[in-house]
């Protein structure tokens, strides 16, 4: 016997989602001979999950494993295609039908996997069979959190500045200090942009400046329930490289580092996962000193700036962030025809603007493989799965006609642009 199962969602191949928009698809179920069943459910979930251990050696030399665990859910939902009344029922041979919609939440974070926890969207059609081993077909997909930079836009379109003096020792007194300064020209910014810095190293004392490095981090926070305890990431999604700065000498950088695609900034709608972005500069030194470091907060989106001030919040009703709401366990629901709404479809978080082109999707460059293990039933089911953020097409605050160090006739985003005074 030959039994296949399709899971397909309507005008959208990708599987991309925004929070509040509405899932509309199909499970398609093919087999060549008749299969006894008691259900066919079909389910869709959204949650939250956390997971990693930590040993511990006590004095007499035996060790601990301390398991930490999260789970919060987002949405959970089920609906049966076909139920025995009584006894089994049989599907009959052939092609079996079923459109479903489910309306998403409006307060979702967006899909991420990392190294000890992940936000994940799926949906699930299990085969309940009499005397053997139930049947499940998965496919996940990606929903996205809503992240209009331009509602936060007097804070993210406003300049940012970090400075620091170091001086090192040089007995029997200290060093002229070596200054390190960065500037931003604005604080938010979404994947496929540029983020221009601007690093002034004045080198004023006696010891030489190998290189600078600079970079974007995403950093992620995990925690859990089962106990007090909290567990980090830090993961380099953009570097550049610029050379080093001799003594009692000053010198301008300018960097430019890409966006790729990853997931949007979120401390608000995770209590067990939340994701926040940096840029740093580092400046390496000879010998055994410590390296200089500064660094500024940036915020991510999926809706850029615009280049007009916006004199209200946009309207886009799901796009406003609102308290976690209780699960709704009826979202889910059949339909007759594949078209069939039960909601008016969603517009997508630009359309406001009609200067903002769309984006593409891109899958996450930095995701990471999913926890050993995990704190429910529903979450054991194994997947291998990148989400897509999306991509715009934006030239970058620095494309004003400026020269750009080429290699083989190709730009050369390895090459710092900086100049000596």
């Amino acid at each position: 016997m030959v039994l296949s199962c399709e899971i397909q969602f309507n005008d959208n191949p990708l599987g991309t989602y925004f929070a509040g928009q509405t899932v509309l698809g199909r499970v398609i179920i093919n087999t060549d001979k008749q299969s006894l069943v008691k259900a066919v459910v079909l389910k869709i979930r959204g949650y939250a999950s956390t997971y990693w251990t930590e040993s511990t050696t006590d004095s007499e030399n035996k060790s601990e494993t301390d398991e930490y665990t999260g789970h919060e859910d987002y949405i959970r939902s089920k609906v049966e295609l076909l139920s025995a009344v009584g006894t089994d029922t049989a599907i009959a041979p052939g092609c079996h039908v079923y459109n479903f919609s489910c309306q998403l939440p409006t307060a979702c974070p967006s899909s991420f996997e990392g190294s000890h926890g992940c936000v994940r969207y799926m949906i699930t059609v299990k085969l309940i069979r009499p005397w053997k081993l139930d049947k499940t077909f998965s496919r996940a997909f990606t929903v996205l959190k809503v992240m209009d930079l331009n509602r936060d836009e007097l804070l993210l379109r406003s300049p940012a500045h970090a400075e620091s003096q170091k001086t090192y020792n040089c007995w029997p007194c200290n060093s002229e200090p070596l200054l390190l300064r960065l500037s931003l020209p604005h604080r938010g910014f979404v994947p496929g942009q540029s983020i221009p810095l601007d690093v002034l190293v004045a080198n004023d004392s006696h010891i030489q400046v190998k290189e600078i490095k600079a970079r974007l981090i995403m950093m992620v926070v995990y925690y859990c329930q089962n106990r007090m305890g909290t567990n980090n990431d830090r993961v380099v999604v953009s570097r550049k490289t610029g050379e080093g700065v001799h003594r009692s000498s000053k010198k301008q950088f300018t960097f430019e580092l890409r966006v790729p695609a990853t997931p949007p900034t979120c401390f608000d709608l995770c209590s067990i996962i939340q994701i926040g972005y940096q840029v740093e500069v580092e400046v390496k030194v000879k010998g055994w000193h410590i390296n200089e470091r500064l660094h500024l907060p940036v915020t991510i989106g999926n809706v850029p700036l615009t280049n007009k001030l916006i004199q209200q919040p946009r309207s886009v009703a799901y796009e406003v962030q609102v308290p976690l709401q209780q699960v709704d366990e009826k979202a889910l629901v059949l339909v007759e025809a594949p078209n069939a709404a039960l909601a008016l479809p969603s517009p997508n978080p630009w359309a406001a603007d009609d200067s903002i082109p769309p984006p593409t999707y891109a899958e996450a460059m930095h995701s990471s493989a999913a926890p050993a293990k995990r704190s429910s039933e529903e979450d054991t089911q194994s997947c291998i799965f990148k989400p897509l953020y999306t991509v715009f097409n934006i030239s970058s605050p620095l494309d004003n006609g400026q020269c750009v160090t080429t290699r083989n006739g190709l730009a050369h985003e390895d090459v710092d642009r900086s100049t000596w005074f």
